[in-house]
């Protein structure tokens, strides 16, 4: 990497990489309060998957056999690429989720330490 990208960029991921680390340990024992890990701990133990764990489980092997472009255009093919659009298509709510839950944390917090 140091060959690459100069000595400067290595030093960088060096001494960054930890203060990384430790900056998002502290914002998690800061932000992720104990309740909401209960919670999460609950669901699990009920075996309730949530909003995206079921697409792991989606089987996307391709079973036809032949040349590479049969295979590819086959349609276990194409339906497979479907299914991963369609996911890949629906994970983009989660980031506006995140990003209004990350813009009323604070509120939520003040709340719960007063």
């Amino acid at each position: 990497m140091a060959l690459l990208m100069g000595w400067q960029f290595t030093a960088a991921e060096f001494v960054g990489g930890p203060i990384m680390i430790v900056l998002l340990a502290v914002l998690f024992r800061i932000f992720v309060r104990s309740r909401l890990i209960d919670e999460a701990r609950d669901q699990a133990d009920r075996g309730i998957a949530g909003s995206m764990e079921g697409h792991a489980a989606t089987d996307m092997s391709v079973q036809t056999r032949g040349s590479f472009l049969r295979m590819l255009f086959s349609p276990q093919s194409l339906t497979a690429v479907s299914h991963i659009y369609v996911m890949e298509w629906a994970a983009r709510p989660m980031l506006n989720t995140l990003a209004m839950t990350l813009t009323t944390l604070p509120d939520i917090t003040l709340r719960e330490t007063f």
